[in-house]
């Protein structure tokens, strides 16, 4: 016959004394009491997979719960996974990791990884609400100024503002009796934009989009001057900066002229790709001398003047005007990327004015 099993009662089983042991009972009891949950938010970045990784191993490890060799593994490749999926997307997007100590008889923690991807227009929206305006600054740029000059003070420039926000530049142009095209993407800067046009009666357009868009074509050689201002700072690689310069190219008319502002490394100084991820997240897309050669290999754009942003616009800004926004200093001198105590950064905000040329080949 099969013999039922009996459990042994309290009396039957041997008397526990050791304080090691009852203590280890206590901290199993106590663990059912004990709750905590949290999220950690971090830039994707795929090239701060070790430092990620490492971060959240030594807080498992704080909080008394160190993950297990395997479990550090998956872990792992779910953070490289998500780190990658998030910068293809957008250079704003964030990895979050959510986790909750469970209770016994589990160990450990549980967790959770998911990605935010803000749009840019969502993005601006944020600055928006947490900056105080002027959020590009109140004064025009002083080098758009000194071209719009060059071109004729007295003449009504037609005039395209690629990326305009919240018209910094394009206002004052309409105001001086220019004709001014706004290309702008951002739903709340444009209906900025269409209330001052319509308050002040100038002669101003404003069109929704986005000069990567394919779809997006102003008027072919019309423009006598195409400015971009804090715009190539958000592209992400050289074919985007020569769609950008094919674009501009057929949209000015012949001698007229392009001005937008870069990231250029100095001579010598390769980015690598941390350093290129590390900027994109920064708002600092950066170029080499090199690829933007090569982004206007074979278009009929000439190089007229290139001059570092920072000195130009302090020396021609009044006074009042310097610097335009509390975060303009450290942004256009590269420290947004590389925040150095005693140095200089091997990247440069450089005004680059082009003009184009009939022959279709540029010099």
């Amino acid at each position: 016959m099969n013999q039922e099993h009996i459990s042994p009662t309290s009396q039957q089983l041997p008397l526990v004394t050791s304080p090691a042991i009852l203590k280890k009972a206590i901290l199993y009891k106590l663990d059912s009491y004990i709750s905590g949950s949290g999220s950690l938010v971090l830039p994707c970045l795929p090239g701060m997979l070790d430092y990620y990784t490492t971060i959240v191993e030594n807080l498992f490890s704080h909080l008394g719960r160190p993950m297990p060799k395997e479990r550090q593994l998956k872990l792992r490749q779910m953070i490289k996974t998500k780190l990658i999926e998030g910068f293809d997307i957008s250079r704003t997007s964030m990895l979050v990791i959510q986790y909750e100590l469970v209770k016994p008889p589990k160990k450990g923690m549980a967790c959770q990884v998911s990605l935010r991807t803000p749009t840019l227009p969502e993005q601006y929206k944020s600055w928006k609400e947490k900056r105080k305006p002027p959020l590009f600054g109140s004064y025009p740029d002083a080098k758009v100024l000194a071209t719009v000059a060059e071109l004729g003070k007295n003449a009504s420039l037609k005039i395209l503002d690629v990326g305009g926000g919240t018209g910094r530049n394009a206002l004052p142009l309409a105001r001086n009796g220019h004709c001014v095209d706004v290309l702008e993407l951002t739903p709340s800067f444009i209906e900025q934009l269409q209330a001052a046009i319509a308050t002040e009666n100038l002669s101003m357009n404003v069109i929704e989009g986005d000069i990567l868009d394919p779809l997006i074509q102003m008027r072919p050689v019309f423009y006598q001057l195409a400015i971009a201002t804090e715009v190539v700072s958000h592209f992400r690689n050289v074919d985007e900066l020569r769609l950008f310069m094919a674009k501009m190219s057929d949209f000015i008319s012949s001698g007229g002229l392009l001005l937008f502002n870069i990231f250029l490394t100095v001579d010598g100084y390769v980015p690598d790709e941390l350093v290129q991820e590390m900027a994109q997240l920064s708002w600092s897309s950066l170029f080499t001398s090199e690829e933007l050669a090569t982004a206007m290999e074979g278009l009929p754009l000439a190089i007229v003047s290139n001059e570092l942003v920072v000195e130009y616009e302090r020396q021609h800004l009044p006074e009042s005007a310097w610097p335009p926004t509390g975060w303009f200093q450290s942004w256009a001198t590269g420290a947004d990327v590389f925040p150095i105590a005693n140095g200089r950064p091997p990247i440069e905000l450089r005004w680059i004015l082009c003009r184009r040329i009939s022959s279709g080949v540029s010099t």
